[in-house]
């Protein structure tokens, strides 16, 4: 990325005068699809990948349900019963252990399931949300939901629709996302500003899950893997499909849990993937002019994490709501966000494009 790209500090806190509308063109210019950027290989092969995802997605969660369902249930039917078996006629007393487990075991199978499904489910945010006009009041709706206090809204190159602070286009929904992160294929779905607690809250789940599972399947896997031992296996569930399972669970642990590392951090800095690239690339430009680099959206730690999952003093629900796998929508509309300062704006043009 070349490092003439010109971007300037973007003042916060003093919009337009009223006397000074925010205007934009009302006529979306559609793409020349004879053009030779558009018929180049490169955009070939990016079109052939974005329709592979998009229908890759139902294929993989499909497989996701399928793998949680199989260990779950080897846990309560095989690892759980191998430590703690139910013992008849001794009451709550006598089985507290087992109780206890399976009450841990069941808060954080809920945590998965439901944050996957809202995740899934749940739309990222689109600059469409909540308009319902067209022509001229459309453009006027979108421009009144931003707020904006700059003088020339950008315009998304490829929808050619007012874009709002944070929002970026997803070549494979073919819509701007508000607050894009990414598209997950694993989730069919982008990951933006409506389903972006839900997305790292899953990756918060699966990963502790998966230690406890392994911790407690270490013993039946040693029992699953040794075939030609005498001793009984008790069990109806296949001795295959109980080492599959505890391996499963570690390869999956190890994966999803640097994921969801990456994405608490990016988290509690204010800062999602794509803008995370950015941010590096404007550090750098500003070591190199003698300035300093701020993050406009940057609250603190404590700041950011209520700011995500809406808690708090600056935000809307009780603390304990973020330990709970529930439906709870996030600060704003997207398309206007607090700013904690002078931060700078840098327009990539081109370059502006989903990361999957």
């Amino acid at each position: 990325m070349p490092d003439n790209i010109e971007f300037q500090p973007l003042a916060t806190s003093d919009p337009l005068d009223d006397d000074q509308p925010i205007t934009t063109s009302t006529t979306p210019r559609k793409p020349n699809p004879h053009s030779p950027k558009h018929n180049s290989l490169a955009a070939q092969i990016e079109r052939l990948g974005d329709m592979a995802l998009s229908g890759l997605g139902p294929v993989l969660i499909s497989l996701a349900f399928l793998l949680l369902s199989v260990t779950i249930f080897c846990f309560y039917t095989v690892f759980l019963p191998f430590h703690h078996p139910w013992n008849e006629g001794q009451g709550i007393s006598g089985n507290w252990a087992y109780i206890f487990h399976w009450i841990w075991a069941t808060y954080l199978v809920w945590g998965i399931l439901a944050n996957y499904y809202l995740a899934v489910r749940t739309p990222a945010g689109s600059v469409l949300d909540g308009v319902s006009s067209s022509g001229d009041a459309m453009f006027q709706d979108i421009l009144g939901e931003m707020e904006t206090y700059t003088a020339t809204p950008p315009t998304c190159k490829r929808c050619q629709l007012p874009k709002p602070e944070r929002a970026h286009h997803c070549s494979v929904c073919k819509k701007c996302v508000l607050r894009y992160d990414h598209h997950c294929p694993w989730i069919h779905n982008c990951v933006g500003h409506f389903n972006h607690r839900y997305f790292l809250m899953f990756l918060t789940y699966l990963p502790i899950a998966c230690v406890y599972f392994v911790v407690m399947g270490a013993g039946p896997f040693m029992v699953a893997a040794d075939v030609g031992s005498d001793m009984n296996w008790p069990y109806w569930l296949d001795r295959s499909l109980v080492a599959f399972s505890e391996v499963l669970a570690v390869a999956i642990g190890v994966a999803v849990g640097g994921m969801g590392i990456w994405h608490w951090y990016l988290t509690l800095t204010a800062q999602t993937t794509l803008e995370q690239y950015n941010n590096a690339y404007m550090k750098k430009v500003c070591k190199k002019r003698g300035e300093t680099f701020t993050n406009m959206y940057d609250f603190g730690i404590i700041g950011n994490f209520q700011d995500v999952f809406n808690i708090g003093p600056r935000g809307h629900y009780p603390w304990y709501t973020a330990l709970l796998p529930i439906r709870i929508p996030p600060i704003g509309n997207g398309k206007r966000y607090e700013r904690s300062g002078r931060g700078y704006v840098l327009d990539f043009g081109d370059d502006d494009e989903d990361m999957v």
